[in-house]
C-alpha cells in the first residue's frame, strides 16, 4: 500500500477544495478517520468540508459538535490593492488596506458567510468507510456528475469495497484510522493531541471488534503520548465508571514506555501515583484487565509499582505469550504464576533498577 499512500499524498498536495464523505451512520473507526483527515487538512490551509455535517450523538463525547469550520469572506470588487495588513487588539480585528487610484466605498465591499463549500467546487473527494457510492443515496444521485468529474481517494478496510476510487487505500487487516494516519504522516508538521486522540479511538474500536495485529500495536505505541486526551477515551471505552480506578488507569496510560527491542510495553507506578489517584495496588487488577482485554489488548506487559513494604519495595506483574520469558522472571524473583501472568516481588533495588534487570533477562 506504500505506493498508493504516496499517490494519495500527491492528490492532497494539489487539491485546494476537499469534500470528505462518510456513511450516514458511520462507525467510530470511519468517523474518527474522516474527522482526523478533515481537521489536519484544514489546518494545513485546505478548504475542507465533511459530510454528513453532524456528529452522531453516541460519539459526542469524543468529537467537537461543529465539524466544518465557519468561514467569513470580505470581497472588494473593481479595486487594485497596493498594501494590506491586519492587527488584533483584544477581541477586535482591524484590517487596513490601501487602494491604488480611487477610494473604496461601502458599495465596493461585500461580506459573505460561507458555512460550507459548494459541492461543485470540490477538486478532490475523499470517501471513508464507503464500500460503494450508492450507499450515499440522495447525495450521490443529486451530485452524480461530481463523482465522475472529480478525483476520488477511497479509504476502507472491508473486502466488499468495490474500489471505485482513482486511488484506493483499502486494507482488510487495518483500521481506517491507521490507514489515514499513515497518509497524514507523509504530510509536513507535527500531529496535534486531538488528531492523535481520534486516531487512537478508531484503532481501539477496530481492535475490539476484529483484534490487533503487530502492525496495529506498533502504531498504537507510536501514537501514545502523555498529552493524548485519555480522560475522554476512558469515559467512552472503559467498563468501569469508578472515578478513582479511571484515574489510576489514566496515569498508567500516560506512563507507558514501549521497549522496542523487546516489543514490550512497560508501566512504572510510584507511591505518589497511588496517592494522587486515591487508589492502592489492589486497584491494579482493573488496570490490567483494561489494558490486556479491553482498551489496548496488549499481548504482553510489564507493570511495576512501589510497595509500602520496605522488605519488598518493588512489586510487579509480567505477562507474555512467550513462556521462556516468564520462567526467567521466576528464576530471578520470588513470585507465582497466575494464568499467563507472573506476580513477583523484588527485595533489592529501586523501581528503575528492577525494570532494567528484567530487560536484561527476558526474551
Amino acid at each position: 500500500m506504500t505506493e498508493g499512500l504516496y499517490q494519495a499524498k500527491k492528490l492532497l498536495d494539489s487539491a485546494k477544495n476537499i469534500l470528505v464523505l462518510t456513511p450516514q451512520n458511520p462507525g467510530l473507526d470511519s468517523l474518527a478517520s474522516a474527522v482526523s483527515l478533515s481537521y489536519t487538512l484544514n489546518n494545513k490551509g485546505k478548504i475542507v468540508n465533511l459530510y454528513p455535517r453532524t456528529i452522531p450523538q453516541n460519539y459526542a463525547l469524543l468529537f467537537p459538535q461543529t465539524l466544518n469550520p465557519s468561514r467569513f469572506v470580505i470581497s472588494i470588487k473593481g479595486k487594485e490593492i497596493s498594501e494590506l495588513y491586519y492587527e488584533k487588539e483584544n477581541q477586535i480585528l482591524k484590517i487596513s488596506l490601501s487602494p491604488k487610484g480611487s477610494k473604496i466605498t461601502k458599495d465596493d465591499i461585500n461580506f459573505d458567510d460561507f458555512q460550507e463549500l459548494p459541492k461543485t467546487d470540490s477538486d478532490l473527494l475523499i470517501t471513508v468507510g464507503i464500500e460503494n457510492l450508492e450507499i450515499l443515496e440522495d447525495f450521490y444521485e443529486e451530485n452524480f456528475k461530481l463523482f465522475y468529474q472529480t478525483p476520488i481517494l477511497n479509504i476502507d478496510n472491508r473486502p466488499i469495497n468495490n474500489r471505485f476510487g482513482n486511488i484506493n487505500l483499502v486494507s482488510e487487516n487495518l483500521p481506517m484510522t491507521l490507514i489515514s494516519n499513515q497518509l497524514l504522516d507523509l504530510l509536513p508538521g507535527p500531529t496535534d493531541q486531538n488528531i492523535k486522540t481520534w486516531i487512537l479511538a478508531g484503532i481501539i474500536a477496530f481492535s475490539k471488534d476484529r483484534g490487533a495485529n503487530q502492525e496495529i500495536m506498533n502504531s498504537v505505541f507510536d501514537l501514545i503520548t502523555a498529552n493524548i486526551r485519555y480522560k475522554e477515551l476512558l469515559k467512552f471505552f472503559a467498563k468501569n465508571e469508578s472515578v478513582r480506578e479511571l484515574n489510576i488507569l489514566e496515569i498508567a496510560l500516560k506512563k507507558i514506555e514501549f521497549r522496542r527491542e523487546k516489543q514490550l510495553p512497560v508501566i512504572s507506578l510510584t507511591k505518589k501515583d497511588f496517592q494522587e489517584s486515591g487508589t492502592n495496588p489492589k486497584d491494579l487488577g482493573f488496570v490490567l484487565e483494561e489494558l490486556s482485554n479491553n482498551i489496548l489488548r496488549l499481548p504482553s506487559l510489564l507493570l511495576l509499582w512501589e510497595s509500602e513494604n520496605n522488605k519488598t519495595p518493588v512489586r510487579g506483574v509480567f505477562y507474555s505469550s512467550k513462556p521462556y520469558s516468564s520462567s526467567k522472571i521466576l528464576e530471578a524473583f520470588e513470585g507465582t504464576a497466575k494464568g499467563r501472568a507472573i506476580i513477583f516481588k523484588a527485595e533489592n533495588g529501586n523501581i528503575n533498577e528492577i525494570k532494567e534487570k528484567i530487560m536484561e533477562i527476558i526474551f
